[in-house]
C-alpha cells in the first residue's frame, strides 16, 4: 500500500493475529442473534486510510504520513497543534465528545493515546438502506411502531475491524448486512465471523429474511441434512457434517403442508414459511416419486413459530 500505510503503521496499534472465529451459525440463528439486519449499498468508508482496498495511494498522502512522524518527533507546541489539524482531517465526522477530547490534548504522548484509542474502533461504513429486515435496536418501541420505523430508515453507519476480523466493504458495493449493537457506544459492528456478505453471494439468506419479514407465524426455517452417521447433531456447524448423503428427496408433512425437496451434496435440506406445530420428516430414495422406496423411518420435529427448526435425518449405509 506505499509509504503512507508504512508510515501510519507507526501510529496505529498493530492488528490482530490471524482471526478465528468460534462457530459460524446459519441463517436462522444469525438473524435471531443480530440486532440488525438490511441489504444496504456503501457509500463511504472511513476512515480512508483504513480501507485495504485502496492499495494507490497519492504522493500528497505519502508526504502526509511522513509529516505525521516528523511532528510526533518534534515535540513542540506548534507540533502538536498541526498534528491535531492532521488527525482531524484523518476523521472528518468525528462525534463532537471525541473531537473535544482530541482538541485538549495537552501533550503528543496524550494526543497519540487519544489517537490510537479511535483507531481502534475500526473503519465506520455509511450504507443507503435498501431492505430492511430486522431492526430491533430501540426497545422501547412497541412491534407496530417499530416496524412502521423500519422501513422509513434512509441510511446506517456499520463498524468493522481494520484487523484481519474487519470485513472489507468495497464504495458502490450492495451487501447483506447482519450487526450487533454494542452496548456502552450503542454502535452497530459487524465482522468476517457474522453472515454479511455481497448480495450476489447472499444465496438462500434471502429466501429466510423474506419469509422473517413477510411471514408472520409462519416463518420458521426447518433446516437439516441426511447422514448414514446419525450419531451427530452437527446441524449448526456448517461444514461438520460426517458421511452425508446426497441427492435422496426429504419429504415434509404436517396440517396442510406437504412438500419435498432434495438434498444438496452436503445433505443439507431448507424447508422455509413454516408455522407451529408437528411435521414428519421422511427421507426417499432418488427416484423419487418414480420410485417411491422409504429409506427409514419417518421422525416427527416439533416447530415453535418464528423459530429455528434443525432435523438430522439418519440413514442405514446399505440403504
Amino acid at each position: 500500500m506505499g509509504r503512507i500505510l508504512i508510515s501510519l503503521l507507526i501510529l496505529i496499534p498493530a492488528p490482530a493475529l490471524a482471526c478465528k472465529c468460534l462457530v459460524a451459525y446459519p441463517a436462522c440463528p444469525e438473524a435471531a442473534s443480530s440486532d440488525v439486519i438490511f441489504i444496504g449499498t456503501v457509500e463511504s468508508v472511513e476512515t480512508g486510510f483504513m480501507d485495504r482496498w485502496h492499495s494507490a495511494r497519492s504522493s500528497a498522502d505519502a508526504l502526509q504520513a511522513d509529516e505525521v512522524v516528523r511532528l510526533q518527533k518534534e515535540g513542540s507546541a506548534d507540533s502538536l497543534a498541526k498534528l491535531k489539524e492532521i488527525y482531524l482531517k484523518m476523521f472528518p465526522d468525528l462525534p463532537a465528545p471525541d473531537k473535544t477530547e482530541l482538541l485538549a490534548a495537552a501533550t503528543h504522548r496524550e494526543l497519540q493515546s487519544i489517537f490510537d484509542a479511535i483507531v481502534s474502533r475500526g473503519k465506520r461504513t455509511h450504507f443507503k438502506v435498501r431492505t430492511m429486515f430486522k431492526n430491533s435496536t430501540d426497545d422501547d418501541k412497541d412491534a407496530d411502531a417499530k416496524d412502521d420505523d423500519e422501513t422509513k430508515v434512509e441510511s446506517m453507519d456499520v463498524w468493522t475491524d481494520y484487523g484481519d476480523c474487519g470485513f472489507d466493504f468495497q464504495k458502490g458495493e450492495t451487501y447483506l448486512v447482519y450487526a450487533s449493537e454494542d452496548e456502552e457506544t450503542q454502535q452497530l459492528g459487524t465482522s468476517i465471523c457474522y453472515r454479511t456478505k455481497r448480495l450476489t453471494e447472499a444465496g438462500t439468506d434471502l429466501a429466510y429474511l423474506f419469509f422473517l419479514k413477510n411471514g408472520g407465524d409462519a416463518s420458521t426455517r426447518m433446516e437439516g441434512f441426511v447422514t448414514s452417521n446419525p450419531n451427530q447433531d452437527r446441524s449448526r456447524v456448517p461444514n461438520g457434517i460426517e458421511a452425508p448423503v446426497a441427492d435422496v428427496v426429504v419429504g415434509l408433512k404436517g396440517g396442510e403442508d406437504e412438500r419435498y425437496t432434495r438434498a444438496d451434496r452436503d445433505g443439507r435440506f431448507v424447508f422455509d414459511g413454516l408455522s407451529a406445530g408437528d411435521y414428519e420428516l421422511s427421507v426417499f430414495s432418488k427416484g423419487f416419486p418414480l420410485d417411491a422406496r422409504l429409506l427409514t423411518d419417518p421422525k416427527t420435529v416439533h416447530v415453535e413459530a418464528k423459530s429455528c427448526a434443525s432435523a438430522v435425518l439418519g440413514v442405514p449405509p446399505d440403504r
